[in-house]
């Protein structure tokens, strides 16, 4: 006789997740990005000024927000730096934060809102690779990311920060979510561009992927080489377009920065390290306790090697280079962090007294690597004096009449750009290599300078900066940061007096 279903003997069909419960699952992963966005915004908040090699993009979203088509008021024009660079990335930071500039915000808060479009735009793309990551490997990797990324200290502090690396590394996680996900073309394709727009050495990490794909057969040789090929043409058309408009000649930026550090060779003149560098220094610092996590992974999870292996080979490739940056690996960051979560995940599976020590271990990783980030936010916060001494001057002079400001070489490679301006009718000037005569001799009204003390003006403030790191007893704190007056603000005496700092300034941070 035929059996009769369960529905027919009259039991009850098996109950189908509630409409809100399936609406709230993805918003439940949402949340777990919502963890590095708050890293990010963080950091935001504690470092929001920029550096030397944040200057090119940092002045060009400045520019396009208060210039517009005033392509001759431009900073490029008057400080173009070593190599040209694209307008693209500054331009998409621009765009996105117009809104604040058409609601009239101030300079100092349209830097935020830049640093706050690039950081939002970075934690979209990376979510996008976790997103693919859950997918294909299951929701607790996914997970691990978010957290494990989250508490790192270099992928969130960077990714706000207006650099040729923070765009690439955007398109390089979309790369990566196409590359979990399998659809080997497009991961190919945003390598590429990327390469031809924003970071040129990406072309070391586009060979391993493409050899990982071509070995698992997602994509075919001929046609993976054609895809680069058009991706790199088209982006690079692009770029040459909208570059050569805002530099005033026929260019292809990124081509001028493969040519000068590949050769001519001439990166080496910014400093050079051992071979081993980044993976005796660099890596361990940017990866922290997930070094060890990753190291997990490799060993017991066959899907995360391929990743692994081609963030290794990109390493190395990249090692030959003797000018090197962490900032210039950060596409592997991600790949290993993977590996890191996939570990994590397996650890977190294990049952018994073997689980429990490895969930303890992977806790004392977390707290570690917490902890870890903790005092390089501090340190890295109080290496922007720059910045602090020139919104310490205008806070402190917010009424008085026009001025001339200098500014000194430390404070403009220390957190000062156009963003800071805050007085559209104050000149300022950034004239370089003047000694103390020459700046007492050329009459400004106010000096940011690493001297104390200049003939003819009179201390009003110091900016601090950092010095060292302090190890301290409990019941403080073990470890405090040290400041120490790193910018001075001087203003021209009336009587031609000299007064200079000492104990009693008043000190900005």
């Amino acid at each position: 006789s035929s059996r009769m279903s369960p529905t027919a003997q009259g039991a009850s069909p098996p109950a189908r997740p509630a409409a809100g419960l399936m609406a709230a699952r993805p918003l439940a992963e949402l949340c777990w990005d919502g963890l590095l966005l708050g890293a990010v915004l963080l950091h935001v908040w504690l470092a929001p000024y920029t550096k030397v090699e944040e200057s090119f993009n940092v002045q060009a979203a400045h520019d396009v927000l208060t210039h517009g088509r005033d392509l001759q008021s431009y900073d490029h024009h008057q400080f173009p730096g070593s190599v040209p660079r694209t307008f693209l990335g500054a331009m998409g930071a621009a765009a996105l934060a117009s809104p604040a500039a058409a609601l009239g915000a101030s300079p100092l808060m349209l830097l935020y809102a830049v640093r706050l479009a690039i950081g939002a735009a970075s934690v979209l793309a990376h979510a996008r690779f976790r997103a693919a990551v859950g997918r294909q490997w299951g929701e607790p990797e996914a997970r691990c990311l978010a957290a494990i990324a989250a508490i790192q200290f270099h992928l969130p502090f960077y990714m706000s920060r207006p650099l040729p690396n923070v765009f690439a590394l955007m398109l390089a996680n979309l790369a990566h979510a196409e590359a979990v996900s399998g659809s080997g073309y497009a991961c190919l394709a945003l390598l590429s561009a990327a390469a031809a727009v924003f970071r040129c050495d990406l072309l070391v990490i586009i060979a391993p992927m493409g050899l990982l794909l071509l070995a698992q057969r997602k994509v075919g040789f001929f046609v993976a080489a054609a895809v680069c090929a058009m991706a790199a043409a088209t982006a690079a058309a692009a770029s040459v377009a909208v570059d050569s408009m805002f530099w005033g000649r026929w260019l292809w930026p990124e081509f001028e920065v493969l040519w000068f550090n590949t050769a001519e060779n001439k990166s080496s003149e910014w400093g050079t390290s051992p071979p081993l560098w980044y993976f005796y220094s660099a890596l361990p610092r940017a990866l922290s306790g997930s070094a060890l996590l990753a190291g997990v992974g490799v060993v017991c999870e066959r899907r995360v090697r391929g990743l692994v292996l081609v963030a290794v080979v990109f390493v190395g490739l990249y090692s030959i280079l003797p000018h090197k940056e962490l900032r210039f690996i950060f596409p592997a960051v991600p790949l290993l962090n993977a590996a890191a979560a996939a570990g994590a995940a397996r650890c977190f599976r294990m049952k018994g007294a073997l689980g429990l020590l490895a969930v303890l271990a992977v806790a004392g990783l977390a707290a570690g690597t917490a902890l870890t980030t903790a005092v390089m936010a501090a340190a890295s916060a109080a290496n922007y004096p720059g910045g602090s001494a020139m919104v310490g001057l205008h806070g402190r002079e917010a009424a008085f009449p026009p001025q001339s400001v200098h500014i000194g070489n430390l404070a403009a490679t220390t957190g000062v750009s156009r963003f800071l301006q805050a007085h559209p009718s104050w000149q300022y000037s950034k004239e370089e290599g003047l000694q103390v005569d020459e700046l007492a001799g050329r009459r400004f009204d106010r000096l940011l300078t690493e001297w104390s003390s200049v003939p003819g003006y009179a201390c009003v403030g110091a900016a601090l900066g950092f010095d060292r790191v302090a190890v301290q007893r409990p019941p403080q704190f073990p470890v405090r940061i040290m400041r120490s007056p790193k910018v001075y603000v001087l203003s021209r005496s009336a009587d031609g007096g000299t007064m200079p700092c000492n104990d009693t300034t008043p000190l900005w941070s």
